[in-house]
């Protein structure tokens, strides 16, 4: 605005100056051409009413005198003006530090042969200065309303685009208290309308993770509950008759009358009490991880599969490890692992039918990534359309996507868990 102002005032000043110019020279043309085709007016006397300057209304842009040689006024035209139209006076403080001078012209007025004084064409700047001034307000008003237009063009702009923002906002809202069934709808601004179907579709993916968390939840509750439970079947079972037996066995101890019936019963606490240490050693293996302590990875790994083997019989087991394959593991790497394939062997035990298994865990890659391939052959026909991931897959999903690995589940004639995993760090 402010460079357009001074613009305007150089572009108006020139425009100005040019037109005092033009003007000058139509009054000296004027006078010169009198004072020539009359010339023997002015061997009279009466210069003082020869030109008639007074008699001239008030001519805009200048002002002219004839002045004798003594430097006095003799006739001008008149200086009475509308001061109304006077610009103000920092203005023309402003416009007089712009250079733009324009130079007064003298005519001669001679009597019989001698000059008697000098006709002074002289510019009034004062005009100069209220015409550009009246230009400047012109522009200060066309500026004024160019900026009052382009904001309302601006505000209705901002008010039209703001709309899809705020439902992008509410949406987040919305979603921030857990209402997933939020959408939000097409908008005409392209960007706005990709950012509202990005959400949407955000949105769709967290629900189905919510609903996936929640079943989640809601099977290890019920996991939970049946582990009690078998836990506590198996103490019932194995623990309550040891522990009646030696109750027994002491009880006849005390109604024993010979030595050797009393050593019997004895022995028989004896071998009672190292089943129970036994069974006990069992069911701790099998709720702690101490056994990767007692016997490191590798032969953890054999004695899970070497007891599973003994326990199914009928199955046709076969694994497979990389020598000193415990040396690229982390220990946290080598817990979830041996997790992994108690979670898989138990998962094919509960839910399919196999007749062949094979457990293979080696290394690849100049990294030494490892890879762990559970394959059986227990798969039910039309599985591929019926299958859905229970508590024990989604229990190896999460142990994997934990150590940032890549777990690959996938159905045809045989039943494969293919899992991924960096080296060590």
């Amino acid at each position: 605005m402010v460079v357009g102002l001074f613009s305007i005032i150089l572009v108006a000043k020139k425009n100005v100056r040019e037109e005092v110019l033009s003007t000058q020279s139509l009054a000296l043309f004027a006078i010169e051409s009198s004072i020539k085709n009359n010339s023997d007016l002015f061997f009279s006397g009466h210069t003082q009413t020869m030109l008639g300057l007074s008699n001239l209304p008030q001519i805009r842009h200048l002002n002219i005198a004839f002045i004798g040689l003594d430097g006095s006024i003799i006739d001008a035209t008149s200086q009475k003006r509308d001061t109304r139209e006077d610009p103000p006076t920092w203005f023309r403080k402003v416009l007089e530090k712009i250079p733009s001078s324009i130079e007064t012209k003298k005519v001669q007025v001679k009597n019989k042969k001698n000059i008697v004084g000098y006709v002074h064409i002289k510019p009034e700047l004062i005009f100069e200065y209220a015409e550009i001034w009246q230009q400047i307000t012109l522009g200060f008003y066309a500026i004024g309303a160019f900026v009052f237009f382009v904001n309302i063009l601006v505000s209705l702009s901002f008010s039209f685009m703001i709309k899809p923002i705020n439902n992008i906002i509410k949406g987040f809202e919305s979603l921030e208290k857990a209402n997933y069934k939020v959408r939000i709808e097409k908008s005409s601004i392209l960007e706005l309308d990709i950012i509202g179907k990005k959400f949407n579709s955000m949105v769709v993916k967290l629900g189905q993770s919510n609903k996936k968390i929640h079943k989640l939840s809601q099977d290890l509750i019920l996991v939970r509950e049946q582990e009690k439970k078998e836990l506590a079947r198996n103490l019932h079972d194995q623990h309550g008759q040891v522990l009646t037996a030696i109750q027994v066995e002491a009880e006849s101890i005390k109604k024993a009358r010979t030595s050797h019936s009393r050593n019997q019963s004895i022995e028989s606490i004896i071998d009672l009490s190292k089943n129970m240490m036994l069974s006990t050693r069992t069911i701790i293996k099998n709720l702690s991880l101490g056994l990767l302590d007692d016997l490191g990875f590798e032969l953890s790994i054999i004695d899970l599969i070497e007891n599973w083997k003994k326990r199914f019989r009928e199955i046709h087991v076969s694994y497979s490890m990389d020598k000193n394959i415990a040396e690229t593991l982390s220990s946290g790497q080598q817990a979830h692992i041996f997790r992994i394939i108690q979670e898989a062997l138990t998962n094919i035990t509960k839910h399919a039918n196999a007749k062949n298994v094979s457990v293979n865990i080696k290394t690849y890659g100049f990294k030494n990534r490892t890879r762990i391939e559970i394959i059986n052959d227990g798969v039910i026909h039309d599985a591929k359309h019926k299958f859905d991931r229970g508590i024990g897959l989604m229990s190896i999903e999460e142990r994997v996507s934990e150590l940032n690995g890549r777990c690959k589940i996938t159905i045809s004639h045989l039943f494969k868990i293919i899992i991924e995993l960096g080296a060590k760090k």
